[in-house]
């Protein structure tokens, strides 16, 4: 039986779903373009994977049926040549020799010219770059030139030549990076929708970042008929509680197949070695700390109204951020004369942790993406790559494209120990597979442009496994940013990994002005009470595990001496063994755990605070050396079988009986994200209990994140697994 259409709230169904139910689809491909089609018609240097080629069946599908589409495969999935083969099959197939038109960043137009020489050599592909003058001269070859294939330019000189560039009739237009057009109402959106356009192939890796609002825009230009502009809307109302409705989000997700197709990397490139990712915190110098309360006090009537003062907040947010850069970021704060020397290193936190990971990864011979927001913080980097004597690359916003390419070819070619990049610039489009480890020196407000930036190690072509390092500044703006970021991730990954396009619509202003303002006081009780510089030092083999030849061998984080490992979580003090999380992985390892649980049930010996602490002997302990398990009871379940949430109390009285157990036996502790869960839990709170009660007393303190779907959650060597140091 056939349902008659989606479901619509309170019978109304909005014109863009209408016209959906109402369309015919054009003719399919007549049939499926293999390989060797590809080949006979011109495509070389490449041997597609399967999923490539699914990608070009689709796109060419997308064309004879539709008006536009959006490929948006993760990073790294090789968007760029299923395009290419796209020119190849309407060239081949249909005679349709254009022209095509690709608008890109300015960083990756080598490369696109590249890979056209490479792969379609047959097509003639001019570049329309250079200056104004330089860029009339190509004008009147142009108009004189009898025929081309493919015309490769930038957005910024597609908006300032639109009247020349408007008169072609173009056969597909190609705008890489797409999320530029994510504003409807921007001026690309605008000019790029006047154009005279058979096709539009949209590339994107991040196709859905933060709002429908932005979805949509991307859709009503691949669309317009079926997506008007004034629509937008009805969009965002119809689907505004898709996070709670399973049909609205199956609906939302139907919707969109027809015109974009996403894979990733887990899934379709299942030989690429695998990613890991590190947080290691720092502290901050005295220099910097004074700093720090300077902004704060100085601008403490900002705080007094939020939705009056946001743009003093902004700036207020800025200055932190640059402070716990590097303080030499503020005009006057470095000594005069300036003369390169340690002093560099010690007045910032995040350099002196910075300089102690240089040369620890230099000694084993890896190579280093080195991102960061602030082009001056690059200047400072840059010194200091100087002083050290390291070999270095650097590309950021003011660097030419000639330039860019030739950083790039030297990096791809050349024993170049560090590409020092601005994440905005240098996170697009590049190929620096030569790397093996990124490092963030700070982290961007969008995740999603730091995940762009660390595929420029991790795609096809590598093979090593790249390890992610990200420093963070502790107790600082920094940490809370970086927190409500991955929040932001995770949500971003379950709507499209999952199937599930839960966007819901974007928050009130005065919501976001109130967080900022929370943002810019985290962590101030406890800067007000030090004076002094926190600059631990750490072991960091300990954090980023085994390394050996320039390749990184492990990620399980070794256990201290005695090879003795505890692993905690908490429970309730019912007796009653749970199902799924915890007690699944629990019980993968061992059973003993459960039965020791119910019989101190039984026993009537689970009270609040207590924890019970046993040995799992199992294959893995054997081998790895012991590990201890130690369950916290820290919640209550009453009579009528309801659970309270995690008692506070309780659990800093479980932490401090795990404090005196390790220190007894050598050991170090490993746990999950406590309270993951939990509705309404605070996690914040919880990390200080553990920091107090552990990892400030000298015990080796580990915590990792894992997806809910993995019952690994005892093994922190697992691939899926996110770990990170408790400084």
């Amino acid at each position: 039986m056939e349902s008659a259409g989606p479901a619509t709230c309170g019978g109304h169904m909005p014109g863009f779903l209408r016209a959906l139910q109402t369309r015919s689809r054009g003719e399919a491909a007549r049939a499926r373009v293999q390989e060797q089609d590809l080949r006979q018609w011109g495509l070389t240097g490449i041997h597609l994977r399967s999923y490539q080629l699914e990608g070009v069946n689709w796109l060419a599908e997308c064309f004879h049926g539709q008006n536009g589409c959006i490929l948006g495969d993760e990073m790294g999935l090789g968007k760029t040549c299923q395009t290419i083969a796209l020119f190849i099959y309407l060239a081949g197939r249909l005679n349709d020799e254009g022209p095509f038109l690709i608008l890109c960043p300015l960083s990756v137009l080598s490369n696109w010219r590249e890979e056209m020489e490479r792969f379609a050599p047959g097509l003639s592909c001019i570049t329309y770059a250079g200056d104004k003058e330089e860029r009339a001269h190509l004008q009147e070859d142009l108009k004189q030139e009898s025929h081309f294939h493919v015309l490769l330019t930038t957005y910024e000189i597609c908006l300032k030549d639109s009247s020349f560039l408007k008169s072609f009739p173009w056969s597909v237009l190609v705008v890489d990076e797409a999320h530029r057009l994510k504003n409807q109402s921007s001026l690309l959106h605008k000019t790029l929708s006047e154009f005279s356009v058979v096709f539009n192939l949209l590339l994107t890796g991040t196709p859905i970042q933060n709002s429908l609002q932005e979805l949509y825009s991307l859709l009503s230009f691949v669309e317009p008929d079926l997506f008007p502009k004034e629509q937008v809307g009805d969009f965002v109302q119809h689907y505004q509680d898709v996070e709670k409705e399973s049909e609205s989000a199956s609906e939302l997700h139907k919707l969109l197949q027809p015109f974009l197709l996403r894979r990733v990397k887990a899934e379709v490139a299942t030989e690429l070695p695998k990613k890991t990712e590190v947080v290691i915190y720092h502290g901050m110098s005295a220099l910097q700390k004074k700093y720090y309360k300077a902004i704060l006090m100085k601008d403490l009537d900002a705080f007094e109204n939020e939705m009056a003062k946001k743009v003093k907040l902004q700036n207020v947010l800025s200055q932190l951020r640059k402070c716990v850069d590097h303080p030499y970021l503020f005009d006057g704060v470095e000594p005069e004369p300036f003369e390169i020397g340690d002093h560099l290193i010690e007045a910032s936190g995040k350099l002196h942790l910075l300089d102690k990971l240089l040369a620890f990864l230099y000694s084993r011979g890896h190579r280093v993406l080195l991102f960061s927001q602030m082009t001056q913080m690059l200047d400072i980097l840059q010194d200091y790559m100087d002083y050290r004597g390291y070999s270095y690359e650097r590309v950021d916003g003011s660097v030419r494209g000639e330039e860019r390419h030739l950083a790039i070819k030297n990096f791809g070619q050349q024993p170049v120990f560090i590409f020092l990049l601005s994440t905005r610039a240098g996170g697009v489009g590049m190929n620096l597979t030569a790397a093996d480890t990124v490092i963030f020196v700070d982290s961007d407000f969008n995740p999603q442009n730091d995940l762009q930036a660390a595929a420029r190690a991790h795609r096809i072509g590598q093979n090593k496994s790249v390890k992610v390092i990200r420093l963070i500044g502790r107790d600082t703006v920094e940490e809370i940013v970086c927190r409500k970021a991955a929040s932001k991730l995770q949500l971003t990954n379950t709507i499209i990994e999952g199937g599930h396009f839960t966007l819901g619509a974007q928050k009130p202003a005065a919501d976001a002005e109130l967080q900022l303002s929370e943002i810019l006081k985290f962590g101030l009780d406890k800067l007000l009470s030090s004076e002094g510089g926190t600059m631990d030092e750490i072991e960091l083999e300990t954090i980023l595990g085994e390394t050996k030849d320039g390749q990184w061998i492990s990620d399980a984080l070794p256990t201290t001496e005695g090879g003795v490992r505890e692993q905690e979580e908490g429970t309730d003090d019912s007796g009653r063994w749970g199902r799924g999380g915890l007690f699944t992985a629990l019980e993968t390892r061992s059973a003993e755990p459960r039965k020791i649980y119910e019989l101190a049930g039984k026993m009537k010996d689970l009270n609040l605070g207590g924890v019970l602490l046993f040995p799992i002997d199992d294959k893995e302990s054997r081998n790895k050396g012991q590990d201890l398990l130690a369950l916290i009871v820290a919640q209550h379940r009453d009579r009528s079988n309801v659970l309270s949430g995690i008692k506070m109390a309780a659990l800093e009285e479980g932490l401090k009986k795990i404090y005196l157990a390790a220190k007894r036996k050598k050991a170090s502790v490993h746990l999950p994200r406590i309270g993951h869960a939990t509705k309404g839990f605070n996690w914040y709170g919880t990390e200080r209990l553990i920091r107090k009660h552990l990892a400030a007393k000298g015990i080796p303190t580990y915590i990792y994140y894992f997806p809910r779907s993995q019952a690994a959650l005892l093994h922190p060597q697992s691939s899926s697994s996110s770990g990170q140091m408790v400084p």
